[in-house]
């Protein structure tokens, strides 16, 4: 037979021959979605999702029912030993691989996790393994037929006229009587205390522990054990702990080799005396019907019971829990009720929590899987599991089909493709079916193909399937949604609001679920609807923006549940840069004024212009104006001289006229603009006029409208060998171009191509060798604001350093010990995770810069602890004081120090590195990481920007400004700013 493929989603929601269950359960909720499904003769296996209204939360059951008969055996089954532990799932492999079809299996009696000791006892193949004479049990006849009762075992030691009472079979010894060891308990006795260890011989060879019989053995050998003894294949143990009694003690100690030793094990309930498999079970939670309320009820929780119906019927039961969203799980009062709800009349309680486990095998499938899902996320190791397996063999015969839609709840007008497979009469799968196949359903919502299309009436439909007269049947759930919820499908992340440019297009999907459950649904199953003038979307929600600036809302709907966006659609800025006073030359000429390219104070780039004016100042700068050059817009850093700063425009005429900026009562960074006068043709420049004084310029430029872009333009670099592709955007239309951009291999810059037809950027690069590299990508647009994406070439750096093999920060660290930007600690140490100090973080900094310190060799250094710093630290401390990078403190005496031997904190060190950066980039909100408080004034803005970039991150949403840091910490810095 060629194996049938296992349908995943039809493995939980499938059915075949399906029965409808109850609409609720009085234990447990209202039921959701329900199915049961024939497995073999008289056996079905049923999974039903209910609702708890008093947790608000998912209660999940998966339950077998068979009625015994002669094409199934219930069984027992445990380890390699009574006390070895396995997975129900690891069980089930084993009976399959000797040839035995499990219909389904669940964990059986609770043990001690450490010894994996069952509490209970444990009967296979008629046989007594493991012994428990006061706690119930779980019994199962010849014929399949099962009782649940207490044993009350009677176990005595018969020899020398004594009839002594045994403690228990094939159970860790405790320091109190006779205990009984047989080959299947394990390779020892496991005991670790000295004792006394009888080993007995069956009279009879092969006769092994019954109940209701008695086993004769013959004395081998008595001997003093100091701690465990190997236990004889075939033989058995009498057992007695040196703490326990004097006079039991004496008694065993007078047997000796030739000696009678009679084993016998009595019922009250001779029941007990034909089982073939039994288990134990701590609880009998129904008996003849009644809920035993005295049990300690217990949290809800996962749990694993049997129960018996009066006319023979067995329910083997798991309900899943402690998992919100899935299953909350049910006390023991709440199953001992949904067991009597489901019929029975008596039920024990097997282990729950993480043990729970259910596996079964389904029509189409050759073996078992764990249809349930365990509590610890994996299957637990447990000491036995009760198991059904089939009797029968495969026929090759058709006997029914087995009906399987996709998914198993729509929303209505959501579409699901059923299939279909064929079992034989002994309910194996079947390579062929029987014949062409015919759908059909009640209502006509399935096509020729099997394909179902949900009604728009909520409730339960039936989709049956014919194949030659063999038939098979599934039930679909259509369900309303109580939620909806949109997926933005570029970014896969749920809206809150849009804010879009004119003919922005979002391709967005829609879901829907009841109290938490997902539904199929699928563009038939929405209605998608626009309000407001915002622009127009497809019934398979494509959304494309209007022209026109417009505010609305994005709605999607099923049935009486819906859900809205909010969408801001803005007709985007379009920005010309007239000077961004970077490079060599100002842009601007000057009459009585004296012009000067600063580094200090900076608002965006590198440079500002320093402008030392007089009253009557021209700076003149020529640009013909367009229908779109509605303002013209600047910042300036004022001088508080109450001076006036004027835009200068002329009309075609050349008539001139003039607009006031702003007037300078005011000191810092402020955004001025002034309308462009009506019918005015060129800007000519700026004036001022009132007095002199001096102030700063940045970012001069014409607008279509009097705000600011403050919007980066968005960088996403993708790698591809020595091929280089980057996609700008920016939501500011002609704000990008080539002059403005940067491509870096290691902060050095290299060649590219750009296509602002398609907005690519584009570089094959060359001389790259095996080592790692950084590749950086920058894109300023014409308002000043930076984007940038960077990501890593892996390669093989070099490596000097001995303690770098196997570090995380060794391609970072390899590459720059390559480029000579660091350097060990010694020759062949690097020392990577040893806090670095401010002149070492001064040094690292210096040469990743690329300066050339011998130029700040003969700069005096202002601090009081000039003379502490390490002598290879001092030209780089020089450097970075000098460039205004590198600041010291001020101690109690009043003086400056510098503290170079002193380790560099988080905030320091991002503080300097970020004072190194453009002007422009846009900086994170910290509020996002618990100690954003903690974070010095002075550090925040470069802590921003740093964590913007992603050049540092938070741990465990954490910024830990005050922590030092590592050399590794800086080598990953350094190399990931480039």
């Amino acid at each position: 037979m060629k194996p049938i493929l296992r349908r995943a989603a039809a493995l939980v929601l499938c059915a075949a021959l399906l029965i409808p269950t109850a609409l609720a359960s009085d234990a447990l909720g209202s039921t959701i979605y329900d199915y049961t499904l024939d497995i073999c003769d008289g056996t079905t296996l049923t999974r039903e999702v209910m609702w708890s209204a008093s947790k608000s939360d998912l209660r999940t059951e998966n339950y077998v029912t068979y009625t015994p008969s002669g094409s199934i055996s219930p069984v027992v089954s445990y380890g390699t030993s009574v006390v070895s532990k396995q997975s129900v799932a690891d069980m089930a492999k084993s009976l399959e691989t000797d040839g035995h079809r499990v219909l389904s299996g669940i964990n059986g009696d609770y043990f001690v996790m450490a010894t994996g000791d069952p509490l209970g006892l444990v009967v296979t193949d008629g046989v007594l393994r493991s012994s428990a004479s006061y706690l119930q049990a779980l019994g199962f006849l010849e014929d399949g037929s099962a009782i649940i009762g207490t044993p009350n075992l009677d176990l005595k030691a018969n020899f020398k006229g004594y009839s002594l009472k045994i403690a228990d079979i094939n159970k860790i010894r405790t320091n109190t009587g006779f205990y009984i060891f047989t080959d299947d308990f394990a390779s020892t006795t496991r005991n670790t205390q000295a004792g006394v260890d009888v080993i007995l011989t069956p009279n009879t060879p092969g006769e092994e522990l019954k109940i209701g019989s008695t086993l004769s053995c013959t004395v081998e050998q008595v001997m003093e054990a100091a701690g465990a003894t190997t236990i004889p294949q075939g033989k058995l143990i009498l057992s007695i702990s040196n703490q326990s009694g004097e006079w039991l003690q004496e008694v065993i100690r007078s047997l000796a080799p030739g000696d009678s030793v009679d084993i016998s094990i009595t019922a009250p309930d001779t029941r007990w005396e034909d089982v073939t498999y039994a288990v134990g079970g701590l609880y009998w939670i129904l008996k003849d019907g009644v809920v035993d309320t005295s049990l300690s009820d217990g949290a809800a929780a996962p749990r694993t019971a049997v129960g018996t119906k009066p006319n023979g019927e067995v329910v083997f039961y798991t309900i899943d829990g402690r998992q919100a969203g899935h299953s909350v799980g049910a006390t023991i009062q709440m199953v001992a009720q949904r067991l009597k709800e489901l019929g029975c009349t008596n039920a024990i309680l097997l282990d729950g929590g993480g043990s729970t486990t259910m596996v079964s095998t389904y029509p189409d499938y050759g073996s078992s899987s764990i249809i349930n899902k365990p509590s610890d996320g994996t299957p637990r190791a447990v000491s036995n599991a009760v198991f059904l397996l089939s009797n029968l063999s495969p026929t090759n015969q058709p006997g029914s089909l087995y009906v399987t839609p996709k998914s198993l709840t729509l929303l209505p007008g959501a579409t699901t493709q059923c299939t279909v497979s064929a079992m034989d009469t002994g309910w194996y799968p079947m390579d062929e079916l029987p014949g062409e196949i015919t759908w059909s359903s009640p209502e006509g919502a399935v096509s020729a193909s099997g394909l179902f299309t949900a009604p728009q009436t909520p409730g339960v439909y039936t989709v049956t399937a014919e194949s030659s007269g063999v038939t098979g049947s599934t039930r679909i759930h259509v369900l309303q949604a109580d939620t909806l919820y949109l997926t933005d499908e570029a970014t896969g992340k749920r809206p809150s609001s849009y804010s879009l440019t004119p003919g922005q297009k979002v391709n967005l999907s829609a879901a829907g679920s009841y109290r938490t459950i997902d539904l199929t649904g699928g563009d038939s199953a929405f209605q998608w609807t626009v309000e407001g003038d915002i622009g127009t979307i497809t019934d398979d929600g494509q959304f494309t923006a209007g022209l026109n600036s417009a505010t609305g809302a994005i709605r999607v709907a099923s049935g009486d549940t819906a859900v809205t966006v909010p969408v801001t659609v803005k007709a985007p800025g379009q920005y010309t840069l007239l000077a961004d006073f970077e490079g060599d030359t100002p842009g601007l000429t000057a009459q009585n004024a004296a012009l000067t390219l600063n580094a200090d104070p900076v608002k965006y780039g590198t440079q500002s212009l320093r402008v030392d004016y007089r009253d009557g100042a021209r700076l003149t700068r020529t640009q013909d104006l367009t229908q779109r050059d509605r303002y013209v817009s600047l910042w300036v850093y004022g001088d508080g001289s109450g001076n006036l700063l004027s835009a200068a425009f002329a009309y075609e005429d050349g008539t001139s006229v003039s607009q006031s900026l702003a007037t300078l009562n005011f000191t810092g960074w402020k955004k001025v603009s002034a309308a462009v006068p009506d019918g005015a043709a060129t800007f000519q420049g700026l004036t001022l006029s009132g007095g002199s004084g001096a102030l700063w310029l940045d970012q001069l430029v014409l607008a279509n409208e009097s705000g600011w872009d403050s919007t980066a333009p968005t960088v996403a670099l993708s790698l591809s060998g020595t091929n280089v592709t980057a996609r700008i955007t920016d939501a500011s239309q002609n704000a990008l171009s080539a002059d403005r951009m940067s491509l870096t291999v290691d902060g050095q810059a290299v060649p590219f191509t750009w296509d602002a037809g398609s907005g690519t950027l584009t570089a094959t690069l060359s001389g790259l060798g095996s080592s790692s590299h950084q590749i950086t990508v920058t894109a300023g647009d014409a308002c000043g604001n930076l984007g940038r994406d960077a990501a890593m070439r892996s390669g093989t750096s070099s490596n000097p350093f001995e303690d770098m093999e196997g570090h995380w920060a060794l391609p970072y660290t390899g590459r720059l010990s390559e480029l000579g930007i660091l350097q060990g600690v010694s020759s062949t140490t690097f020392a990577p995770d040893r806090n670095i100090t401010r002149g070492d973080f001064a040094l690292m900094t210096a040469r990743w810069l690329g300066l050339n310190l011998e130029d700040y060799a003969g700069v005096d250094l202002p601090y009081a602890d000039a003379d502490d710093i390490p002598s290879w630290d001092y030209t780089a401390i020089q450097a970075l004081h000098t460039l205004g990078i590198l600041e010291g403190s001020t101690g109690s005496d009043g003086q400056p120090y510098i503290h170079a031997r002193s380790s560099i904190t988080r905030a320091q060190a991002m503080t300097i590195l970020g004072r190194v950066l453009e002007k422009g980039y846009p900086q994170a909100a910290l509020s996002d990481f618990s100690d954003a408080a903690s974070v010095p004034a002075w550090a925040k803005e470069h802590v921003a920007t740093l964590v913007s970039l992603e050049v540092v991150g938070g741990s465990n949403g954490q910024l830990r400004p005050s922590a030092p840091v590592t050399r590794a910490e800086v080598a990953k810095m350094l190399f990931t700013l480039w």
